[in-house]
């Protein structure tokens, strides 16, 4: 009876031990904004299971178009923990492209960017999501920047939100744009930089299709673990050339100053 017992347990071990990790699963938040549409699309293309978050599904569509009715809505307002906690659930990858359209009130910078990106990630950390990607934007260090002038501070709630998530022990990739602007991908190279050297790049642009490719190579690439940069478009550099630079991505020493 002993041995049958033992052979049991073994068995038993040996099957835990064989289990397959859960299937990939990218919550995309803010995937009915001007930054997440474009991900939903790429991430659509490649035919990979994720979730897009939105407050509102009818808002959605109508935003987005008819195309994007069949998708798998999921309505979730990110400063609500509950709500983003209910999301997360099965959820093994994050991109998190949420972003303020108030200066002032609770759509504001402290309860998205930093309140929303809270949420998020306390629901990734309980869900043991493997990578957390986390959009913000150029000059988030810099408290005299314009931005942060005409915004009340809001990038300095963005700042708050990189280092929340830097604390919080996930595997990360903090992406900080220049201005966003709709045009295709590919029309220009990318320029990555990295040690919070912005201010060169402050009046560049980035495309929005571009800023997608990028987000979603964040989640595959080793590379681009625990790592911060600055992200713009330069016509002096060749269109693909940033794949062979992502490789060289430093990992971050301690969180921004």
């Amino acid at each position: 009876m002993g041995k049958l017992l033992k052979f049991a347990l073994l068995m038993l071990l040996a099957g835990c031990a064989l289990q397959p990790e859960p299937p990939e699963l990218i919550l995309v938040a803010g995937a009915s904004g001007r930054a997440g549409h474009f991900v939903v699309q790429r991430l659509r293309a490649d035919e990979v299971a994720f979730r897009p978050l939105t407050r509102s599904r009818e808002e959605a569509i109508e935003r987005l178009g008819p195309a994007f009715a069949d998708l798998d809505w999921v309505e979730c307002d990110v400063r609500d923990p509950a709500q983003v906690a209910a999301a997360m659930r099965g959820v093994t990858q994050v991109i998190s492209v949420i972003g303020a359209n108030q200066v002032g009130g609770p759509n504001s910078a402290e309860f998205v960017d930093y309140g929303g990106v809270k949420n998020l990630v306390d629901a990734a950390v309980a869900e043991k999501v493997r990578h957390f990607v986390l959009l913000t934007a150029i000059g988030v260090t810099d408290p005299a920047h314009p931005f942060n002038k005409a915004t009340k501070g809001a990038l300095g709630w963005r700042l708050k939100g990189e280092d929340y998530l830097r604390a919080s022990g996930l595997s990360y990739t903090i992406v900080r744009p220049g201005g966003l602007v709709n045009q295709p991908a590919g029309q220009q190279g990318l320029r990555i930089a990295q040690g919070d050297n912005w201010r060169p790049l402050l009046r560049s642009t980035l495309s929005r299709d571009d800023l997608a490719l990028v987000l979603i190579e964040s989640l595959r690439n080793p590379a681009a673990r625990q790592a911060t940069f600055e992200l713009v478009n330069d016509p002096a550099i060749a269109p693909g050339a940033w794949r062979e630079a992502f490789s060289g991505h430093k990992p971050d020493l301690r969180p921004d100053p």
